[in-house]
């Protein structure tokens, strides 16, 4: 099936979380897909599932978006594909370590991944909808852009750079067609938290200030806001009061808060 038959979706990091409960989404949609990530056999898994289910063409790209190269095949890729409405940029992975202590390579790895990509494939994509006068781009950022926190300085940092990145150019598009948003979720069931050596038994809650969403509950959400013009998503009536109290504690309060929270990980 050629691809520029139908509409279709690009999901980065759709391997699991988040990102596959993205192309689930689009899938039940009708949306043909594009989905990136670096697990071979699981993508590919959620690849055949899919294409199955919903009846639509599911092509998955193995790539490093932090790798140069992988990264400017995937942009040659979805520059060629007119139909293109939707893109995600969901790729992300935090690491938890004092930011001297880390290898300064680790640092611009997540750099080159969550804000170097995510302008990249942005810039490839606007074009394209503009001509068409519609379009969808949802950057997955974090409720940790609107805090410091110590040892993940970086994380934090680049979060915060996607939001003011997407609240830019959602401006810029004001008007278009073309939708722009940064999805900030906060604590999120998936692998993510996993991978950083948490046990995911007792790491989510099921209430409380750090109860944990699903992922569809988080994309359900962040469609909601789109479709409502919203270019910041916070999902979650806990998540939206964190938001709050950022906004007006006192920053002396913020950093205490942070500090403590550090030293109980």
């Amino acid at each position: 099936m050629n691809p520029n038959e139908k509409k279709t979706a690009c999901i980065t990091g759709a391997t699991s979380g988040i990102g596959a409960a993205f192309a689930g989404r689009f899938a039940r949609q009708g949306y043909d897909l594009i989905i990136t990530g670096r697990r071979k056999e699981k993508i590919e898994s959620l690849s055949q599932a899919l294409s199955q289910e919903y009846n639509i063409h599911v092509e998955v790209i193995i790539a490093e978006l932090s790798n140069d190269k992988e990264l400017e095949q995937l942009i040659e890729k979805i520059s060629q594909i007119q139909n293109l409405e939707i893109l995600v940029n969901n790729a992300g992975f935090a690491k938890q370590n004092y930011f001297h202590q880390e290898d300064l390579s680790a640092h611009e790895v997540m750099l080159k991944v969550h804000n170097l990509a995510v302008v990249k494939l942005c810039h490839a994509v606007v074009p394209n909808m503009l001509s068409k006068g519609k379009g969808n781009i949802i950057n997955v950022s974090s409720l940790s852009a609107f805090c410091p926190f110590p040892t993940n300085a970086m994380y934090c940092a680049t979060k915060a750079f996607i939001n003011l990145f997407t609240e830019s150019i959602a401006l810029e598009l004001k008007g278009t067609g073309v939708k722009v948003q940064a999805l900030c979720p906060g604590m999120t069931r998936t692998d993510f938290h996993e991978k950083m050596g948490r046990d995911k038994n007792t790491y989510y809650k099921d209430s409380g200030m750090m109860k944990a969403m699903t992922p569809e509950e988080v994309v359900e959400i962040s469609l909601q806001y789109l479709e409502k013009d919203k270019i910041i998503c916070v999902p979650g009536i806990n998540n939206k009061i964190s938001r709050l109290l950022l906004k007006i504690l006192p920053q002396a309060v913020i950093y205490k808060t942070a500090s403590s929270m550090m030293q109980n990980i």
